[in-house]
C-alpha cells in the first residue's frame, strides 16, 4: 500500500462522491398530559417488554456478526465504487489499490484545432490515497463506545456505509504541463522591445498571444476526478495581453536617441579616450515592472557589471602602474629624491561604470577615470619617514695598478650598490644589492688562473667593492652577520695605509644563490638606512648613512699568529699566449694569521657587542705562464731555498731577519664614534705589535663554515691579481 498522501500548499484535496444518508429527528418539547389509563399503561409495558427482548436479539445478531467478520470489512461498506464489504482487509487493499491505480492512469486528452496533448491524471499531479479509504472502512462497526458500534453496524446492514476515496492535486504538476502547452501553441505573447542598430533606435511592436486558461482546465480536472475517470476535452484557451505595449516605449526611444548622439570621454592625468556612444549603447538594459493591477512600466539603464568588466578589460592597461619607490640620495645636508617616486594607480571599474552611466543618459562629456592610489614605500612627498639623519661610517679602498677590466668590474660594482636602502632592522646583502654578476649588468671579464690553465672570468674585482662596505660597516659598529676574509694577502686591501684583515670576499660560483658567499650586515635601527658608493678611477668610496646611533667603535689590531711557508713555484702552459712568453703572473708569499678585535658602545658606554675577526691567509708559490714553444723555460731555480719565516706576532711585511720581537708593547688600537667622518685608519708599519694570541681561544669567533673561504691550501689551485681558481674549476674573485 502507498504511504498516505503529504498535503501541499499547491494542492488540492477532493473527496470522491458517494449516496449521503441523513437522519434527523424532531426535537421534543416538555408538556404536562394527564395519567393515561390502565390499559394503555399496560400496553406501554407490553410494548416495552418487546423492545427489550428485540434488543437483545439485536446484541446477540452484532456478536455474531463480529465474530464471523474478524480482519475482514464488515458487510454492506463502499469506497468510492468499490464494495468491500465481507472482503478480508488485504484482498480489500489489492482491490482499492488497482482501482486507485487505474483512476491515476486515466488519460486526460485537450485538443486545439488540429493539436492535441495527452497525459495521466498521476502525470498531472493526481494521486490518490487508498491506505486512507481502507483504514476508515475497516474502522465501521467497530468504534470505540458499544452503542456507537451497535448503531453503526445497523446503520450499515440496513442502508450501507459509503465512503469517498480520497485524492489530491499537485498544482505545481499541472501548471508545467499547461507551461508545455502553452509553448507548443506558437501564440506566446511577445512585449514590445526597443531595437539599437548603431545611434538608430527603433520599437519592435508588442504581439499579443493566446495561453491556456488554467481556472478551465482545473474546473474540467476536478469534474473528471468527481466521475473517478479521465476526460478529453477542448484545450480552453484565453487572450494575454502582452504587458509592454509600443506606446510604453515611445519616451523610452527618445531618451535613447538622444544618449547615442553623443560619445563620452574618459580621462586621466593627462591622456583622453573617446568611447563612441554606439560602443556604450551594447550594454544598454531594459527592465519591465509590473504593478499589483497587471500594469507595467519600463525603465533603462546600463548592465553596469557587463559594462565594468569591458571598461576595465579597454582602459586598465592604460591607466593602472604599481607604484615605484624614489632613489635617494645624500646632497650633503639631508636626504633627498634623485629620482622621484611615482604612486601606484588601479582602476575602480565599477565607479568608472556608474560615471560613463549618468554621462551617457546626460549630455556626455569627460569622466575623470576613478582610481586607487597606493603611495610607495619610498616615498619622495615624504622622504622624512626614513628616518635617514646623520652619516654613520665611511670606507674607502685603493685599487691603482689595476687591470682594465678589474677596474671596470670595480666601477660597475660601485654603481649597483649606489642608493641601496636597507630598512629597519633589515639585514643588507651584497649580493642581492648588486645582483647576479653577468655581462648583463655591464661586467666584463678580468684575469684569472683556472687550474693550470690561464683564462678569464666575468667580474674579477668585484671584492674590492665588497671590501669598502665591509670598512664603512665595521666602522660604523653595525652588527656583521656574514663575512669572509681571502684566502690570500692581496696588496689592493692595504693600500692607503689600511690594515690588514679588513677586506671581505664574496663568490658566486653557481646559480644558485644557497651556494654563494656573501658579506651581510643588519640594520640595529627604527629607521632606514642609506648606502651610497662611488669610484673616481682608482678609489672606492663608501657611505653609510642612517638614524644617529651614537656608538664608540674600538678597533685593537691586527695581533699576528702563526706563519707558514710559501708553495714551491709553477710554471703554467698558455696555449693562447704568444710565442715567446714567459711571464711571472703570480708572486709567492707566505701564509700567516691575524685578527682584528672590535668592540661597540652605545654613547652612554654600555657594552654592545664585541666580536674578534679572524683571518688565515693562505700560502702560495710563483706561477710562470709561458706560451707552448716556451714550455720547461720557466727561471724556475730547483735548488733554491725559502727564506727564513718571520716569528709570530710581528707583521711578515715589516719584520727583517734577525730582528727581535717584543711582546711588551701594546696592540694599536683606534676609535671611532659613529656619525663622524671617518679618519684613514693609520700605518702601522713602524710599530711593534703584541705577540699572537691562539685563534682557538674564546677571543676569536671564526666564520661559521669554509664555504670555500677557507679550505686547506693545496699545491694545484692558482692565484691571479685577487682571483683564486679551485683545482675543480670553479673561481673565487676578490
Amino acid at each position: 500500500m502507498r504511504a498516505p498522501a503529504r498535503s501541499s500548499n499547491t494542492s488540492r484535496t477532493f473527496l470522491s462522491p458517494h449516496p449521503q444518508v441523513e437522519m434527523s429527528s424532531p426535537a421534543g418539547k416538555r408538556r404536562h398530559t394527564p395519567p393515561m389509563p390502565t390499559w394503555v399503561r399496560g400496553l406501554w409495558l407490553g410494548f416495552a417488554g418487546f423492545l427489550a427482548i428485540a434488543s437483545l436479539a439485536g446484541a446477540v445478531v452484532l456478536l455474531s456478526v463480529r465474530s464471523t467478520h474478524a480482519n475482514r470489512i464488515y458487510p454492506n461498506v463502499t469506497v468510492a465504487d468499490v464494495a468491500l464489504g465481507g472482503l478480508p482487509t488485504n484482498e480489500a487493499a489489492t482491490v482499492l489499490q488497482a482501482r486507485g491505480n487505474a483512476i491515476e492512469g486515466s488519460a486526460v486528452t485537450f485538443t486545439y484545432g488540429d493539436k492535441s496533448w495527452t497525459s495521466t491524471l498521476r502525470d498531472i499531479g493526481v494521486e490518490i490515497n487508498e491506505q486512507a479509504a481502507l483504514e476508515e472502512a475497516e474502522a465501521v462497526g467497530r468504534e470505540g463506545a458499544a452503542a456507537d458500534r451497535l448503531r453503526s453496524t445497523f446503520r450499515t446492514a440496513r442502508s450501507g456505509s459509503f465512503i469517498s476515496l480520497p485524492m489530491t492535486l499537485d498544482n505545481a504538476k499541472l501548471d508545467r504541463w499547461l507551461d508545455q502547452i502553452d509553448s507548443e501553441l506558437g501564440v506566446s505573447p511577445h512585449n514590445a522591445e526597443l531595437k539599437i542598430e548603431g545611434s538608430t533606435v527603433s520599437i519592435m511592436p508588442e504581439v499579443d498571444g493566446a495561453v491556456v486558461d488554467r481556472a478551465a482546465v482545473l474546473a474540467t480536472v476536478t469534474e473528471s476526478l468527481q466521475l473517478l475517470e479521465g476526460t478529453t476535452a477542448e484545450l480552453p484557451v484565453t487572450t494575454k495581453m502582452a504587458s509592454v505595449r509600443t506606446t510604453d516605449l515611445e519616451p523610452v526611444q527618445a531618451t535613447l536617441t538622444t544618449a547615442l548622439s553623443h560619445p563620452v570621454q574618459v580621462t586621466f592625468e593627462r591622456s583622453a579616450w573617446t568611447v563612441p556612444a554606439a560602443e556604450i549603447g551594447q550594454f544598454i538594459d531594459q527592465t519591465v515592472t509590473t504593478n499589483e493591477l497587471g500594469g507595467a512600466s519600463v525603465t533603462i539603464g546600463l548592465d553596469r557589471d557587463k559594462l565594468a568588466a569591458w571598461l576595465e578589460e579597454r582602459f586598465a592597461d592604460e591607466i593602472q602602474r604599481e607604484p615605484v619607490d624614489a632613489e635617494v640620495g645624500w646632497n650633503g645636508e639631508r636626504l633627498v629624491s634623485v629620482e622621484e617616486s611615482v604612486d601606484g594607480v588601479t582602476l575602480d571599474a565599477p565607479k568608472l561604470a556608474a560615471a560613463v552611466e549618468q554621462a551617457f543618459f546626460g549630455t556626455g562629456g569627460s569622466v575623470v577615470a576613478p582610481v586607487t592610489i597606493t603611495s610607495p614605500e619610498i616615498d619622495s612627498k615624504n622622504l622624512n619617514a626614513l628616518g635617514i639623519t646623520t652619516l654613520l661610517g665611511s670606507g674607502h679602498s685603493n685599487y691603482a695598478g689595476s687591470s682594465d677590466g678589474r677596474s671596470t668590474n670595480v666601477a660597475v660594482g660601485a654603481s649597483l650598490l649606489n642608493g641601496t636602502l636597507i630598512p629597519p632592522h633589515g639585514v643588507f646583502s651584497f649580493n642581492n644589492a648588486i645582483g647576479v654578476i653577468d655581462e648583463e649588468k655591464g661586467f666584463v671579464e678580468a684575469q684569472v688562473i683556472d687550474g693550470e690553465k690561464i683564462g678569464k672570468d666575468i667580474g674579477g674585482g668585484i671584492c674590492q667593492v665588497s671590501t669598502t662596505v665591509f670598512r664603512a660597516a665595521f666602522l660604523a659598529g653595525l652588527p656583521i652577520t656574514e663575512w669572509w676574509p681571502h684566502r690570500f694577502r692581496i696588496g689592493f686591501y692595504e693600500l692607503d695605509g689600511w690594515e690588514p684583515g679588513l677586506d671581505a670576499s664574496i663568490l658566486q660560483p653557481t646559480d644558485d644563490p644557497a651556494t654563494w658567499a656573501d658579506f651581510k650586515f643588519e640594520n640595529p635601527s627604527d629607521s632606514w638606512m642609506l648606502v651610497e658608493s662611488w669610484t673616481d678611477g682608482v678609489n672606492v668610496w663608501v657611505y653609510l648613512y642612517g638614524q644617529d646611533l651614537g656608538y664608540e667603535v674600538e678597533v685593537t689590531g691586527p695581533t699576528w699568529g702563526e706563519k707558514s711557508q710559501m708553495l714551491l713555484p709553477q710554471e703554467v702552459v698558455d696555449d693562447e699566449a704568444p710565442p715567446g712568453t714567459v711571464t711571472l703572473s703570480q708572486v709567492a708569499g707566505i701564509g700567516e694569521e691575524l685578527s682584528q678585535y672590535r668592540v661597540v658602545k652605545d654613547r652612554d658606554g654600555n657594552l654592545l657587542w664585541e666580536r674578534s675577526f679572524y683571518t688565515k691567509y693562505f700560502p702560495r708559490g710563483d706561477i710562470w705562464k709561458v706560451s707552448a714553444d716556451m714550455k720547461g723555460e720557466a727561471p724556475i731555480d730547483p735548488n733554491a731555498k725559502f727564506p727564513p719565516l718571520p716569528p709570530k706576532g710581528v707583521d711578515s711585511l715589516t719584520w727583517l731577519p734577525g730582528q727581535e720581537v717584543s711582546s711588551s708593547r701594546a696592540v694599536p688600537t683606534e676609535r671611532w664614534i659613529s656619525g663622524v667622518a671617518q679618519p684613514q685608519p693609520v700605518d702601522t708599519s713602524t710599530e711593534v705589535v703584541e705577540q699572537w694570541t691562539d685563534p682557538a681561544s674564546a677571543e676569536w669567533t671564526e666564520p661559521a663554515g669554509d664555504d670555500g673561504m677557507n679550505w686547506e691550501p693545496t699545491d694545484d689551485g692558482n692565484w691571479s691579481e685577487d682571483t683564486w681558481s679551485r683545482p675543480d674549476g670553479s673561481s673565487q674573485t676578490g
